[in-house]
């Protein structure tokens, strides 16, 4: 059998698992869990591989062992030579819609769908992918599609990429019972929940992004139990067996989710083999806050709590050694490991921070300098001088675009969900609707120029966003009520960026407009000033810091910076417009700044 294979981020981290191995190898399939003998604080899991050849022809499948907190790195697909992947076989990518609620999905194995006459068959495998034989009853998740059809999802990959961002998660949820599951992962709250919000406070070992997920642990029974069936499973089979891990959707509702993977069941189905991106969970506004930093000396102990990475290492080696046998040290070097981007769909959740001025905090005696450890580990420290450093694996976050308007638009209504009491209304407006709170924003065309109008040809094609075919550019004009005041956002409309020829690379990119707000404090004043405005906009063909010295009240411009804290895309452009008329996001919150 041969297989396509595309170029992927490079990965050069793992463990003697595969670093050792001769073969070029590609992984397969996901095995049971088992208990871990010698670093007891993180089971086992068997990988199912392949060995690949120079003409991408597969061998018989192989097996061998790794640690379930390095499932993340290890792909459905990716190909691995010497301990490094920098490719994988080429699987479709779809979005199917789903629903997560009871009712919508079901538990199944690879032997029902052959016992239920399902054939595995694949345009991409002349048999079936099936990683073993028929008694191999491996898991998966089967969600209902809306057309009859059904999606396939292994149980180990969904537990991998929708539990949560970081491997902690994982590694917790499977390893200890409830209690001790909320001992390692949450904090107390420093006060009760306000009503309408679930605040969570939580350990530096798991990601700010593992919020959502730690919230609904903590408010949502149904989240609670999905999680707590985790550990009932390994409980009820560690030490002596191995177990196949059955795993649910830990919340409700009807979303989206992105896969690649390869069609089966005769074009019934689809088998979704790395889980892609998801939507999240609707609910209550999420206050999170993170444990703050102090340093541990190597000298405190193992019963010493944890404590906050205080010397991650900055500069990440090229070959990282990952160890499934040993656990880290206590006080030794930080390194977080990124996995493959994941995609959140829809509407992002609302999750705001709690703000800090943090004091520095001196260094303790003991703890050892960063980059001497030679291996690191995503266990729990136990013990030290055994040179082996802590790893934190995580899968970071992006988040998917609708297109400038619509995502700045996007970006207002989740301020406005995020913010109730500061964001109080959002409104599109155009001269035939009005102000209108329809989810679906309409754009104002520009005037085209007409033919004797004496402008240059610049200035009379810019009207247009098509000047083939003489589309008329749009312009968002938003108003936002916000704090005690009205403003009023407008966006013009990009011009997509042209192709090469052969469609590979931009030739060039569409000029970066600045946004335009203004205030007015004679609302009456609103239609003829924006009918001015757009008449004038296409004079200076978009560059609208030419029009506010015209304003009859307030008026300036702002950019479109991007933050790696964005929420949503555009979130940071509207509070840069915001900021044009002094409110900020700690105005928004209504938060004091907690100086640790």
């Amino acid at each position: 059998m041969t297989v396509s294979l595309k170029q992927c981020r490079t990965f050069s981290f793992p463990d003697g698992t595969l670093k050792d191995e001769a073969e070029r190898l590609v992984v397969w399939w996901y095995g049971p869990i088992f208990k871990n003998t010698r670093s007891q604080s993180v089971p086992k899991i068997y990988v199912f591989l392949r060995p690949i050849d120079q003409w991408n022809n597969l061998g018989d499948v192989i097996k061998r062992e790794t640690v379930l907190t390095h499932v993340g790195l290890l792909r459905i697909g990716s190909v691995w030579e010497k301990g490094v992947s920098n490719s994988r076989i080429a699987f479709d990518e779809k979005i199917f819609p789903v629903s997560f609620s009871p009712g919508g999905w079901r538990i199944i194995s690879l032997d029902d769908l052959h016992k239920a006459g399902r054939s595995l068959h694949t345009p991409f495998h002349d048999a079936s992918y099936l990683p073993l034989d028929r008694k191999h009853k491996s898991y998966l998740i089967e969600f209902d599609l809306p057309d009859g059809k059904h999606l396939l999802i292994p149980c180990t990959e969904f537990f991998a990429r929708v539990y949560g961002r970081s491997s902690e998660i994982k590694r917790v949820l499977a390893t200890y019972c409830w209690e001790e599951v909320k001992e390692r992962l949450y904090r107390p709250l420093n006060a009760p929940p306000s009503p309408g919000t679930w605040p969570v406070r939580f350990t530096y070992r798991v990601h700010r992004h593992d919020a959502i997920l730690l919230a609904h642990m903590l408010y949502d029974p149904y989240a609670e139990q999905a999680a707590r069936n985790i550990y009932s499973q390994t409980e009820a089979s560690f030490p002596q067996d191995k177990m196949l891990l059955k795993v649910t959707p830990w919340f409700q509702g009807s979303g989206g989710i992105s896969v690649s993977g390869v069609p089966i069941d005769d074009g019934n189905a689809f088998l979704g083999l790395q889980i892609l991106g998801c939507t999240q969970p609707d609910g209550a506004t999420i206050h999170r806050e993170r444990e703050k930093s102090t340093p541990i000396s190597a000298t405190d102990g193992d019963d010493a709590l944890p404590q906050f990475p205080y010397n991650q290492l900055q500069d990440i080696p090229d070959v990282i050694d990952l160890t499934d046998d040993d656990e880290p040290d206590h006080g030794s070097s930080w390194l977080d490991l990124p996995e493959d981007e994941f995609v959140v769909l829809g509407k992002p959740r609302a999750v705001l921070d709690k703000q800090y001025i943090q004091k520095s905090v001196p260094s303790k005696r003991g703890v050892p300098v960063p980059g001497d450890e030679t291996i690191f580990s995503t266990g729990e420290p136990h013990g030290s001088g055994k040179g082996v450093g802590q790893a934190s694996i995580h899968a970071p976050i992006t988040l998917g675009s609708q297109g400038f308007l619509r995502d700045m638009w996007n970006a207002l209504l989740y301020l406005q969900s995020a913010y109730p009491k500061s964001v109080h209304s959002v409104s599109w407006f155009t001269f035939e609707d009005g102000f209108s709170t329809s989810p679906d924003p309409r754009l104002i065309s520009l005037e085209p120029f007409e033919i004797d109008d004496d402008v240059e040809t610049s200035v009379a094609n810019w009207v247009y966003i098509d000047t083939q075919t003489k589309v008329s550019r749009g312009v968002l004009v938003i108003r936002v009520h916000v704090l005690d005041q009205t403003l009023y956002l407008m966006e013009l409309q990009r011009r997509p960026p042209k192709p090469r020829a052969d469609g590979s690379e931009e030739v060039s990119k569409p000029p970066s407009y600045k946004g335009l707000v203004f205030t007015l404090n004679h609302q009456g004043r609103f239609e003829s000033w924006l009918r001015q405005v757009l008449s004038n906009v296409r004079l200076v063909q978009g560059v609208v810091q030419k029009l506010t010295d015209h304003s009859p009240e307030f008026a300036d411009t702002f950019k479109h910076p991007k933050s790696k804290s964005e929420s949503v895309p555009c979130e940071a452009s509207v509070l840069n417009a915001f900021s044009k008329v002094g409110i900020t996001r700690d105005d928004l919150s209504g938060y004091a700044k907690v100086i640790e």
